[in-house]
């Protein structure tokens, strides 16, 4: 009975440990915040799309009239995440000085948020959107994430992360123009699959 008994108990071990580790990366679900524009709305999708292909974690997202009412819902965990500029994030949520030199500014912006509102910056999409945004300094595009949310889904960094760098100036600019048709989440997905990234 016992040699019966041994596999079988060997077998639900490791369909536990399994299905530990695969809970341990992903979660039942997150919210993702935009403010307004085809581009938030784009860059949102992406990161949604993203999230629930290769996790199949439902991911919602929340619409806000503005970064600070955004930055405001990711600081109560009303959100778990939404794209940020680094100048906006210099300059209106941290009240801090303009800097000019992009890099500077990246890592100025990452530690603060870190150190003082346990938000973390991750990698810049690979677009300033100065340009679109009206403003004067560096603007790069990166999700921000609370941390104990990525302290929940051990891989969202990383997976996130793969977009780093993926979207540049001409890749917004063309998104952003088919996605004022209103298919938004279909160009995300198409985005997404042209990349290999799902």
């Amino acid at each position: 009975m016992e040699k019966v008994l041994r596999p079988v108990f060997i077998l639900l071990l490791l369909m536990f440990c399994v299905s530990s580790l695969a809970f341990s990366c992903v979660g039942k679900s997150l919210e993702i915040g935009m403010t307004g524009s085809v581009q938030q709305e784009v860059l949102a999708n992406i990161i949604a799309e993203l999230i629930d292909e290769r996790t199949g974690t439902s991911v919602k997202i929340v619409s806000f009239e503005s970064s600070d009412e955004a930055h405001a819902a990711l600081l109560k965990a009303d959100i778990d995440m939404y794209v940020e500029y680094t100048g906006v994030g210099q300059t209106v949520i941290l009240q801090a000085q303009p800097m000019a030199d992009a890099a500077e500014l990246y890592k100025a912006v990452k530690d603060r948020y870190n150190e003082e509102l346990n938000l973390i910056w991750l990698k810049p999409l690979g677009f300033d959107a100065a340009q679109s945004l009206g403003v004067t300094l560096p603007a790069e595009a990166a999700p921000v994430v609370r941390k104990d949310t990525l302290k929940k889904f051990p891989a969202l960094a990383r997976l996130i992360n793969k977009l780093g760098g993926k979207i540049d100036h001409q890749t917004i600019s063309s998104l952003v123009k088919e996605a004022s048709t209103g298919q938004p989440k279909q160009v995300a997905h198409g985005f997404l699959k042209n990349n290999r990234l799902i």
